[in-house]
């Protein structure tokens, strides 16, 4: 009996926290974390600090989150939806998409999800890029073992081979400097941290369709490979 309460109880909890991202309203440290796919409040607050977004109060609003955590403009998201669906009137996925900022609010994946999305065993996955083969839709690169991935750029690549190209944000927040190492000489007795990763919240560079041919992707989408921006 106490199992179930505390299911119906997280369950609850989770369908409040969706609803949350869904309406876009500014994001507390917790709902950030869950956006990220799903990390520990501190996880989250640690990451917000690391990637230059400052909350604004005690919340984070989704203007900044675009801009330092996705590297895109939400502002413009809007108007890039209208020239996805010129360019690709057959899409059924973007035809369906109403709100491109909602359909973005989606939590993020981490590897072993975004493997799973494409119907691969994230082992299976690691040893083909380690080939060579590359993922042609961006990921969020937020430090170090925090590789982030949109499910839309995902589902859209897999299922129809086509990227969203979403626009670059315009006003970015410098990054906070690392911390001055300390003198050899002190706290001999702690281990030293291990050095931070670069993080780099934007997507990758967009490839021509030429070479877009040479990335990984679902074995069951190997028809039409279109650039969606």
């Amino acid at each position: 009996m106490i199992d179930q309460v505390k299911a119906t109880r997280k369950a609850e909890e989770l369908r409040k926290t969706e609803e949350h991202l869904h309406r876009g309203r500014p994001l507390t440290a917790t709902v950030l974390g869950h956006h990220l796919a799903g990390a520990y409040r501190e996880t989250a607050s640690h990451i917000a600090k690391d990637q230059g977004l400052a909350p604004e109060g005690s919340t984070y609003p989704w203007r900044r989150i675009w801009q330092q955590i996705h590297g895109i403009e939400g502002s413009h998201l809007a108007g890039h939806l209208d020239k996805l669906k010129s360019r690709h009137p057959k899409s059924a996925i973007i035809g369906g998409i109403e709100d491109l900022e909602a359909a973005l609010r989606a939590p993020l994946v981490k590897f072993p999800g975004m493997a799973a999305l494409l119907g691969t065993h994230p082992d299976t996955l690691r040893k083909q890029i380690k080939r060579g083969r590359e993922l042609p839709f961006p990921v969020l690169d937020l430090g170090l073992r925090m590789q982030l991935y949109r499910p839309l750029d995902v589902v859209l690549w897999r299922d129809e081979e086509l990227l969203l190209d979403l626009p670059d944000a315009v006003h970015v927040a410098p990054k906070p400097l690392p911390e001055p190492e300390q003198d050899q000489d002190q706290d001999q007795d702690r281990t030293a941290p291990a050095p931070k990763a670069k993080a780099i919240a934007k997507p990758q560079p967009q490839k021509p369709p030429a070479d877009r041919k040479k990335a990984l992707f679902a074995p069951a989408a190997r028809s039409k490979r279109k650039a969606a921006g």
